[in-house]
């Protein structure tokens, strides 16, 4: 049984079992196929994390761009599956540079350089595109598409704040974040920029 299918069995139950619309229902499944799929690309990168030898870097550059990702959107592949071995694959090849560059880089302002780059990049993709929909998730709400882009936008500026701020102390966790939130602000500007593609932006 897929996830999806899996979210909405269990979303037809709990609707029954508490009496809620139809509508409601279908919020209800895709809430839970998002906390499912989450749990789960969480587990297969915390795995990817600690094979390359980098737990820590790899979960910094997923938390800084998940940060970016939940209120700017971005891209799926064309099945959960391929999505969570790409995802996995990514952070933990993030995670491992990282952890092993960090050595050339420990020059301070390097590193600042690095993050201030990142913060830019996010900023500019989140002011410009954020939030990226497509037909499959449309975000129909002005409200709603106004207040995910402002998220989108201090989630820009607060995270590279934050790294610069361990950056200190942890380097390697910083330009892992840093890397993180950069991947992800190239993602919403593909997406962004290519909606009337064949593509698949969420």
């Amino acid at each position: 049984m897929s996830i999806s299918k899996a979210a909405g069995s269990l979303a037809r139950y709990l609707m029954k079992e508490l009496q809620t619309t139809k509508v409601q229902e279908e919020v209800l499944a895709y809430g839970l196929e998002v906390l499912f799929l989450g749990a789960i690309g969480l587990i297969a990168v915390t795995i990817g994390g600690f094979v390359v030898g980098a737990p820590a870097e790899t979960l910094a550059a997923l938390i800084s761009s998940s940060l970016l990702r939940l209120p700017g959107g971005g891209m799926h592949l064309s099945s959960a599956g391929k999505c969570l071995a790409f995802t996995a694959f990514i952070f933990s090849l993030i995670g491992f540079l990282a952890s092993r560059l960090v050595g050339f880089l420990l020059v301070q302002q390097h590193i600042a350089w690095i993050i201030l780059g990142s913060g830019l990049l996010s900023l500019a993709a989140s002011a410009w595109l954020a939030p990226v929909t497509g037909p499959a998730k449309p975000i129909n709400s002005p409200a709603l598409r106004r207040r995910l882009h402002r998220v989108a936008v201090t989630n820009s500026l607060v995270v590279p704040g934050v790294l610069l701020f361990i950056a200190g102390r942890w380097p390697s966790l910083a330009v892992a974040g840093a890397t993180g939130l950069a991947w992800q602000a190239a993602i919403i500007y593909l997406a962004g920029t290519s909606r009337h593609k064949e593509v698949k932006p969420g």
